[in-house]
């Protein structure tokens, strides 16, 4: 009798505790993937403007009479 006691309060226990396992694991998950594409944005954000200074340097270069240099 003591072991199907045992039985049901960890069946009916166990759920619930997996359920908040399994919420947890997806949360964070979630937050990881954010902060990854936020990473992402930045970086990809940071190098075009570098390709855009690079690209004003090398037309000022090559259009010297533009800038009045």
């Amino acid at each position: 009798m003591l072991q199907i006691a045992a039985a049901v309060l960890l069946y009916v226990c166990g759920f619930p505790c997996l359920y908040g396992v399994m919420r947890l694991a997806v949360r964070h998950g979630l937050q990881d993937v954010a902060e990854t594409r936020q990473e992402n944005a930045e970086q990809a954000r940071q190098e075009a403007l570098d390709q855009a200074r690079l690209a004003e340097r090398t037309f000022a270069r090559e259009n010297a009479f533009l800038t009045g240099s």
